[in-house]
Formats: structure tokens, sequence, C-alpha cells
């Protein structure tokens, strides 16, 4: 493995390894924290640190739609407790003082599962091809992210993570050739909706200038009170020392338990507003009109949000092979995926707009009738990032790694050019996204 640049900053000195023409360090601590505590910056001691590990992801457990739509078994993946680790991919020809644009991923998975260095996630092909910085980001999840803080009371510790990892970002990335005054958060799912968080949060605004949002399941958000005050009452049942095996135990048996009906149940982990760092509920349009003039946001949803369920469930999957009862599976994936993504994106979308942002939505059409679960969650990722050693999973759609990256290139581009400049200039890519200008 040949060794990259040596990277000297005011976090302490790293040394990656070059990868296809690009240079990785990865699993560089950002932060540290107690349990339940709020993060505390990191910075490492005298010598040169060897990041070539793939950064250890966040406590979590198996992911069974995930698991078969890409064949990723988090559960595998070495985890810590504390995992306030980052990891970045930077031009193989980046030095100090370049001043690229820097592009910050934060991963999806429901706030249960993801990790930075996730195999779904090769940031190569996004850095090589566009010359830009990509830096992906861990946070804690589930149990110790997003219900309780030391006095038992509700936290957003997950949150209060990826903000303190922009503010690393902000100390450090010059240092790796990146321009601090030029970042672009982006994430999908729940990674969308950590953007969003972050946009709305206090004390964040100097911390990137742009936002890209993908299928940030809004719709999940209403009606979640007496639900995370039980979960909340759950937790803390359980001593504030137990053992990771107990806390996983406990995630089990809470996920079980839940009884809500409404659409809150397919994410019953998350963000508390009216919990630092963020807003209450009612003060997020007042936030919305402080930020929207001074940042632009790209946006959107995939045509097919829920169909990722269809392949997994054997009584969906026989409904929807035979043409008789087609229609039915349809027209529940249609209706679903408005309810729980599209209708609430677009809401918040054109707040935005009207708030005096800049604004570009788009709708994500890829794989429209080619396979059951085309155009379904996630599968965004799979252009973005590509699939490197997965081609034989559903996701891929019978499509090679070959195809994969040929045709994902100019969607890579248009995410690039908007994070260098704040603009889209395309109206998206045939047979893959439509875009369009929202601006007021």
């Amino acid at each position: 493995m040949e060794e990259s640049n040596t990277w000297k900053c005011p976090a302490g000195t790293f040394v990656g390894y070059v990868d296809r023409g690009c240079q990785q360090v990865r699993g560089i601590r950002y932060a540290r924290s107690e349990r339940y505590g709020a993060p505390v910056p990191y910075v490492y001691g005298p010598g040169v640190h060897e990041c070539i590990e793939p950064a250890p992801f966040a406590v979590q457990l198996r992911s069974d739609v995930e698991t078969f739509l890409a064949g990723i078994a988090y559960e595998s993946f070495p985890q810590e407790e504390s995992c306030q680790y980052l990891s970045l991919t930077t031009p193989g020809n980046a030095h100090p003082g370049d001043a690229l644009p820097v592009m910050v991923w934060i991963h999806g998975g429901a706030y249960r599962n993801g990790g930075c260095d996730s195999p779904s996630y090769d940031r190569v092909p996004l850095v090589s091809e566009n010359n830009v910085i990509l830096v992906a980001v861990n946070y804690r999840l589930s149990l110790l992210g997003f219900v309780r803080d030391q006095q038992g009371g509700f936290a957003n510790n997950g949150l209060l993570d990826v903000i303190e990892a922009l503010r690393w970002i902000q100390t450090n990335i010059a240092s790796f050739g990146g321009d601090p005054t030029n970042v672009t958060i982006f994430g999908q799912s729940a990674g969308a909706d950590c953007v969003r968080c972050i946009m709305l949060a206090e004390g964040t605004d100097g911390l990137y200038r742009r936002a890209i949002m993908q299928s940030d399941p809004l719709g999940t958000l209403d009606g979640r009170d007496d639900m995370e005050r039980k979960i909340l009452d759950e937790l803390n049942e359980l001593p504030a020392d137990a053992s990771l095996d107990e806390i996983r135990s406990a995630q089990v048996r809470i996920t079980a338990n839940v009884t809500e009906k409404s659409n809150a149940k397919y994410m019953i982990f998350g963000p508390h507003f009216g919990v630092h760092p963020l807003p209450a509920k009612s003060q997020i349009a007042a936030r919305i009109r402080q930020v929207a003039p001074s940042h632009e946001l790209l946006c959107g949803s995939n045509a097919r949000e829920v169909s990722a369920y269809i392949g997994s469930n054997r009584t969906l999957m026989a409904l929807h092979r035979c043409l008789l009862t087609r229609w039915i599976v349809e027209l529940v994936v249609k209706r679903k995926s408005a309810a729980i993504f599209t209708a609430a994106d677009d809401a918040f979308a054109r707040g935005f707009a009207e708030a005096g942002g800049r604004v570009w939505r788009y709708l994500f059409n890829w794989g429209l009738g080619r396979s059951p679960i085309g155009a379904c969650h996630a599968m965004d990722c799979v252009p973005l990032f590509g699939l490197r050693g997965g081609a034989d999973v559903p996701i891929a759609m019978g499509y090679t790694e070959e195809d994969v990256r040929r045709q994902g290139l100019p969607m890579r581009r248009i995410w690039a050019d908007f994070a260098k400049t704040g603009t889209v200039t395309s109206s998206g890519v045939e047979g893959m996204i439509e875009i369009a200008n929202w601006t007021k």
C-alpha cells in the first residue's frame, strides 16, 4: 500500500494511503464522549498517526432491508460506543492551500444503521472526476445517540456529534487542501434529515455553505411525542452503565414494543425539536427565514421510495409478479412514498424557497420498469458512489460496476458542480433524474 502525503493540521499529523489516484485518510477521531454525554473535541498527541483502516461504526444491529438490498451486514463491522470518527478522500494532487470545494457526507440508516466507511460509499469516483474533497462522518445512533442525556432527559447527541465534526472540518480542512468557506453538507434518508437539522440548529450558520437532502423521511416526524416519551422511559429503566450487549437487547425489546400507528413508526429514533440545539417546532418557520437567504439547497426524493421493501417481502413479491394484483402493490408504493417522503419534502423545499433560498428540487427515477425495486429508497446512492465489489446485489438491478460508473458520471457532476457554485444548470439526466428550479 502506497502512503499518501503527510498532512499536518491543528488536530494532529496524519498519513493515509493512495487509492486509485486519490488520497485516503480514514478513521480520524474528531471527538470523544461519555455515555449519553455531549461530544468533546479530540486532539492527537505528537508524532505521525497512520489512518488507513475504516472508521469503526456506531453501535448498531442488523438491518434486514439493507442486507437484502446491498448485501451489507452492519452487525459484522467493528463498532465503538464513542464512534466519533471521520474519513476523507482528496484528489491525488491535493496540497494544503489549494482551497478545493469540500463535500461532507452524512450517512443514512433511520438513525439506527450505517457508517461513513460502509462499502456502499466509495468516495473515489466523485472525488477523482470532480476535483473536490469528500469527508464522511460517523455519529452515535439509536439508543446511544438520539434518546437521552446523562440526566435522563431528551438529547440530540448524534446530531451534536455531526456538528462537532463540522467544527473539526472548519479548523482542519485547509491543511488537506480544502476551502472551509465552501462546505456542502449532504446526506440520504436519516442523513438528509440530519442535514435539515443542521440547517435549523443554533450555532451552525458558519459551518457550511450549501446543502443537499436526498430522500428525507419528513413524513415520519409528526405525532412522535408519545412514542418518544415511552422509548425514553424504557431506556431510563436500564442502568446508565449497562453493557453494550444489554444496550443492544434493550433496543430489540424497545423496537418490538413500539405501538405507534402513524408513519412515525417507520423511524422511531431521531432528533428532538425543542431540545438543544434544535428550535421548538413552533420556531422552525422563523429559523428557515433566517437561514434560507444565505444558503442554497438541492433536495429531492425517489419515484418509488418504499418499493425497497417489496423484494424482501415474499407476499408483496408474489402480488407484484401477478398482473392482476400488481396494481395494488403499486398503489401502496405510490401512496406511502408520497406520505413518508415526497409530500413533506415538497413542502419543506417550497417553504425554503419562499423564505428567500435558492432551491432545486429533483425526482430520481433510475430503474423504473427494470426491476420491482426500481427507483427505490437508497437507490440514488448507487450512481452517486458506485457499486465497487457489489454488482450482484438486488439494488444493482443487473448492472455491472462499469455500467454504474458510466451512467452515474453526469449525476456526480451535478452534485459536485452544485457544491462548487451553488447552482444547478442541468435539467437532469435522462432515465435517472429530473431537476427543476424552485427558486421564487
